[in-house]
């Protein structure tokens, strides 16, 4: 199946990556595609849709073996296998009301300004959902559009997200007593 991914990948660097990708990450992906899903063969059809989703562009993995690059595959892996699960029960896919109004950019957002620490403790106190839509915005610099497309959501829904988690990190920050929650913008 590797042979089959590589075709996919048109760089060479970015071939040596995905194979170490693969080698490093398939049995974790397939354990927690199965975790969701319950079926060894879904499993195994979340882990190759997974794969070719990440064979067909660079997220820009630079270290296979990072914590960043093992929650980024965390966060793929569980979304396609969720997606496969929506539509093995027939759940209606929930939709945004088109009048939602335009978010700001997300260049107003940064944490450049604040401790690591106090900023990661804050995360990590957020629900999953949110603290995914930042990981993979902040933590991997990912465009809206490319998180829509991995996680297999509207990106008007991805730009919720964002405004709801920062709201939320403003919410903490505050509540914490944290001097720089008033500057989150």
């Amino acid at each position: 199946m590797l042979a089959f991914y590589l075709t996919l990948v048109e760089d060479e660097e970015d071939k040596s990556k995905f194979e170490l990708l693969y080698y490093e990450y398939r049995k974790l992906m397939k354990y927690i595609a199965f975790d969701i899903l319950k079926d060894e063969q879904l499993a195994e059809d979340a882990v190759h849709n997974a794969f070719i989703k990440l064979s067909r562009k660079n997220y820009g993995i630079d270290d296979v073996f990072c914590h960043k690059t093992k929650s980024f595959i965390v966060i793929v892996i569980e979304s396609v296998a969720k997606d496969m699960y929506r539509k093995r029960k027939r759940e209606s896919a929930v939709s945004l009301d088109e009048s939602i109004e335009i978010i700001k950019s997300d260049e107003d957002f940064s944490f450049s300004d604040f401790g690591v620490n106090d900023i990661v403790q804050k995360i990590e106190r957020l629900p999953k959902d949110y603290r995914d839509i930042l990981t993979l915005k902040y933590l991997h610099e990912l465009s809206n559009k490319d998180i829509a497309q991995l996680l297999n959501i509207k990106e008007s829904l991805v730009r919720k997200r964002l405004e709801r988690a920062r709201e939320k990190l403003r919410e903490l920050l505050k509540e914490d007593g944290d001097i720089y929650g008033a500057y989150i913008r």
